[in-house]
């Protein structure tokens, strides 16, 4: 149970300070209850196995075990708040499709910006763009094509565009490296030997990663992480999970091309 002095301390770090400030943003509650919830995860959670000596030597030592502590127990707010606007926003969903919809002018031009990601073919690119643009008489009549090849065409456009594969394998492997690297920042009881057996598993990656200005000493911080500064441990933290986050954006962006290009060729064949 941590005393109400270093409470006092913890609170005050800027660490906390900023992560507050973080969650204050993320989920659009006031100050005073970021800081609140921010407190209680940290006490329930990542520091519930610490001391009142390990939290008070940490703060003095301004230890990045404590701040990665602090960020993942913002980023875990964040994901159970997620998590409960996912489910609300399903049954708005379910609701929504209980009546017929049609495209509107700016997801046609979103879906629109996104073929030439989608489809290398020319050909397929041209036709796909035809059908969001001028529906299914005028693109039939466009490209010489009969109600049944046209119906051809699309389920043929529609069965490419599930089958690709949703990731290049090196795009697979490297998501799986960063998820593991969030699974040991997320674990509570992760020191500097778990991280440096991390760095001597991928080392190839790691030195890539920290090949940044930002990194004073790279060679201490790859082959001594338990010795390097402070601040060279807390830029690597935050340079593995932008990069995770640019992963996870791209994966989701993918996936949002494919499922658009059939849902819109689809309706305009539906509402023309």
């Amino acid at each position: 149970m941590l005393s109400e002095k270093t409470i006092k301390e913890l609170i005050s770090t800027p660490a906390f300070l900023s992560n507050c400030n973080k969650l204050t943003y993320q989920l659009g509650i006031s100050n005073q209850d970021a800081s609140q919830e921010l407190l209680l995860e940290l006490l329930d959670h990542r520091l519930r196995k610490w001391s009142n000596k390990d939290v008070t030597m940490a703060i003095i030592k301004e230890s990045p075990s404590l701040k990665w502590r602090i960020k993942y127990a913002r980023k875990d707010l964040v994901r159970q708040s997620n998590k409960d606007a996912t489910r609300e926003l399903t049954k708005s969903q379910m609701v929504a499709n209980m009546t017929p919809q049609s495209s509107n002018k700016s997801e046609t031009l979103e879906a629109l910006e996104r073929l030439p990601e989608l489809f290398k073919n020319a050909n397929t690119r041209t036709w796909a763009e035809s059908v969001l643009l001028f529906g299914k008489k005028e693109t039939m009549a466009r490209f010489g094509q009969t109600r049944r090849q046209f119906g051809d065409k699309l389920a043929k456009t529609c069965k490419y565009v599930h089958q690709q594969p949703k990731q290049s394998k090196s795009h697979t492997k490297e998501l799986k490296l960063l998820k593991e690297w969030d699974d040991l920042m997320a674990d509570q009881d992760t020191n500097d030997n778990d991280i440096q057996d991390f760095i001597d598993q991928h080392k190839e990656y790691i030195e890539n990663i920290i090949d940044d200005p930002h990194v004073a000493y790279q060679g201490r911080l790859l082959k001594d992480f338990a010795h390097a500064s402070n601040k060279d441990k807390y830029v690597l933290v935050n340079l593995m999970a932008k990069k995770l986050e640019q992963e996870l954006h791209r994966r989701a962006r993918m996936s949002m091309v494919r499922t658009k290009i059939v849902r819109f060729c689809r309706m305009r064949m539906v509402v023309t």
